[in-house]
């Protein structure tokens, strides 16, 4: 049993002047399982918040189904098993942290005689024991981010939702929510991860898919990346940079010139080794000779190009 499985996901809108409809996210399907870190990717208005909402039942999908841990998305169970935080939480301005909690403790049917103890409990884990009773009108972006990860966390979901985790954090902040988010992916919990960090979203995830344009592009392994991602070869020499440049420059994808020397890209393995051959045999001090491990940047970019109005596939 997945933890959430998507089947010909498809959102639709009506234009409001024409009537016509206007695809948002064309079919796809896609399956998340139990304890995986599962990052979903895409440019602004790719339909990343869009399959989210869809997800978490606040969107009608125009066709296609839902499920979370076995159970149809719509229902009651599903929904129990499930935490969310938004890019943007909004909160009463004039409860307390203290008082939020508390109320999202018992929308969650947390008994009233644990309340107090879970919510100093999470309040310690997002580090804001020193700030429950400061009222949420007076916290920063990032503190009220750490207040939406608390109400996420409070019920202990067995499937965690991100949405631009990261948004407003500074850099501590970061840190401890890839260390608190690593500690429940350890603990079996599933996380599905929208964000635009993508350091965060290789050092957290196991898989990611890649949205643009309301269609998904594919999903990836993170641990096998370098033949999506256009990994490259690499010759980095010593000696006359000049003669260098003119006997490379014809075979190479980049020239650049760092401490080490001069580094030479290469887009296959034979052109390196050609590249390679002719650095020895022209008597250059070869530095170091490796392939380089494609990224997620570069699978991103290769996937997704951006141009005036939005992002074209």
């Amino acid at each position: 049993m997945n933890a959430i499985e998507i089947i010909d996901l498809k959102y639709c809108i009506r234009d409001q002047w024409t009537y016509r409809l206007k695809e948002l996210l064309s079919p796809f399907s896609l399956n998340i399982a139990q304890g995986e870190a599962f990052g979903f990717l895409g440019h602004n208005g790719a339909g990343k918040t869009t399959t989210i909402k869809c997800i978490l039942g606040f969107l009608q999908a125009t066709a296609g189904q839902i499920n979370i841990l076995g159970e149809n998305n719509r229902t009651a169970a599903a929904r129990k098993s499930v935490g969310y935080l938004s890019e943007q939480p909004y909160f009463y301005d004039y409860l307390t942290v203290r008082e939020t909690l508390k109320m999202f403790a018992v929308l969650s049917d947390i008994a009233s005689s644990a309340v107090n103890e879970r919510v100093n409990y999470i309040a310690e884990k997002v580090q804001m024991s020193a700030r429950l009773d400061s009222p949420m009108r007076t916290l920063s972006k990032g503190l009220t981010q750490r207040v939406g990860l608390a109400q996420a966390l409070i019920h202990s979901p067995k499937v965690l939702i991100l949405d631009e985790p990261f948004s407003g954090l500074d850099p501590i902040g970061r840190r401890e929510f890839r260390e608190i988010f690593a500690e429940l992916k350890n603990g079996g919990t599933t996380l599905f991860m929208s964000s635009h960090v993508l350091p965060d979203v290789e050092f957290l995830c196991d898989r990611v898919s890649i949205l643009a344009q309301g269609k998904l592009k594919g999903v990836f392994d993170l641990n096998n990346l370098p033949s999506s991602a256009n990994a490259s070869f690499e010759l980095t020499i010593e000696g006359d940079r000049k003669l260098a440049r003119e006997t490379f420059s014809a075979n190479t994808t980049q020239i650049r010139e760092d401490r080490e020397g001069l580094r030479c890209s290469f887009a296959t393995e034979k052109e390196a080794a050609l590249g390679l051959e002719r650095a020895v045999n022209s008597n250059f001090s070869v530095v170091r000779y490796a392939r380089e491990r494609g990224n997620l940047e570069q699978l991103f970019e290769s996937l997704v190009s951006y141009k005036e109005g939005g992002a074209k596939s």
